[in-house]
């Protein structure tokens, strides 16, 4: 009994590491654009101090900055 517990679990965890490393090749290469995008946002709303106009303005700024990436739609 304990020797088919422990090939099910060696089983398990081999399928789950499959599974996680196709789904992490599936995300695709990361994009220089958007990751700079993002952090600027990131750095902006820490400055903002949860000031509602200045979060606003650190939004738009990220969506006008995401749209000069030329981004695909997802599809």
């Amino acid at each position: 009994m304990n020797r088919r517990k422990n090939r099910f679990v060696m089983l398990s965890c081999s399928l789950t590491l499959i599974l996680f490393a196709s789904f992490l090749a599936a995300q695709g290469p990361p994009n220089p654009c958007a990751n700079a995008c993002w952090q600027a946002y990131l750095n902006a709303v820490a400055n903002c101090h949860g000031n509602a106009a200045c979060l606003e303005s650190a939004r738009d700024a990220v969506e006008a900055c995401i749209q000069g990436c030329h981004l695909a739609p997802p599809r």
